[in-house]
């Protein structure tokens, strides 16, 4: 079975970028389970972190962190003002996201559209190899939020892309009780998960109108969500099989979610002004899951599913 070791946030920084490299076995002194990460196309660093991935192993998945949240656009500001301040910053947090969708959601989704767009160009632009294998996720899961999805799906249906890949956080919640790990929740990442099942309810439509193939082949069942900056290999290795099984029932690969890139200091984010943001990019939550991509125990079981990149 396919099992994704996936590191969102690639891209803030190059020695952020370095530090989720380092739990890739198949780069230069990179020991750990990584195979799979999303760039952020949005970075003032990109050039610089892009360079970082030449030369990458064959078994090293890379997409696009799509970002409507933190930072400057990619597009121009003046097409895109309902996301962007007068500085081309995105203005919008998750709340407004939704708040924008029930009320302008023909608008934000074609805007969501031009700045999807822009940063799919940015990273294909750097790896052409991509627009065959276009691997797509979101910065927050805003994606999930129904005119973001519309958005998003248009710039995946163009003929100039091939979709691999498209991240559908809807984390099933009955492995976490089953594994007895469900008491180690956060509140607040309970809340987030009712909530993108609910957004994956009333996306599906949207997703099999689309015409980009079965659900089940373009996605995975996912975790990464109820332990977000907490996914150490103790709690990962004790709910891994029973995920395991859910994903062998519905024929689906698996996909794990870590943030392994720690960003040294508050005014390295890609918006130093915003509370919450700057607070988990450089929060000690990220060196946890930045170890437990490189423990023993989840090395073993990247072996045990036959990874290419472990080391």
């Amino acid at each position: 079975m396919v099992v994704i070791f996936h590191a969102d946030d690639f891209g803030i920084t190059p020695a952020q970028s370095k530090r989720i490299l380092e739990c890739c076995g198949g780069v230069p002194g990179g020991r750990g389970a990584l195979n799979s990460l999303s760039i952020l196309a949005n970075s003032p660093c990109f050039e610089e972190c892009a360079a970082l991935l030449d030369g990458r192993p064959a078994g090293l998945r890379v997409g696009v962190h799509l970002n409507f949240v933190e930072g400057p656009c990619v597009a121009d500001p003046a097409q895109v003002p309902m996301l962007v301040d007068g500085r081309g910053m995105f203005r919008l947090g998750y709340g407004g996201l939704l708040a924008a969708s029930a009320l302008h959601g023909a608008e934000l989704a074609r805007q969501v559209e031009i700045e999807a767009a822009a940063q799919v160009e940015r990273v294909v632009g750097r790896f052409p190899e991509l627009a065959g294998a276009l691997r797509l996720d979101g910065h927050q899961h805003t994606h999930l939020i129904p005119a973001v999805f519309r958005g998003v799906l248009a710039v995946a249906k163009r003929p100039e892309y091939a979709l691999e890949y498209l991240r559908i956080p809807a984390e099933p919640a009955a492995p976490f009780a089953a594994a007895g790990v469900a008491g180690t929740i956060e509140p607040i990442n309970r809340v987030k998960r009712g909530l993108l099942n609910y957004l994956w309810r009333r996306d599906r439509r949207a997703f099999d109108a689309a015409g980009l193939g079965a659900y089940t082949e373009k996605s995975a069942v996912f975790c990464g969500l109820s332990f977000s900056g907490h996914m150490d290999e103790k709690r990962v290795a004790a709910v891994y099989p029973r995920l395991r099984e859910v994903a062998e029932t519905r024929g689906m690969a698996l996909e794990l979610l870590f943030h392994p890139g720690r960003v040294d200091a508050p005014e390295h984010c890609l918006n130093p002004a915003l509370p919450g943001f700057v607070e988990f990019s450089c929060g000690e939550g990220r060196d946890v899951e930045h170890d437990a991509l490189k423990s023993e125990a989840l090395l073993a079981i990247a072996r045990s599913e036959g990874a290419e990149v472990v080391a």
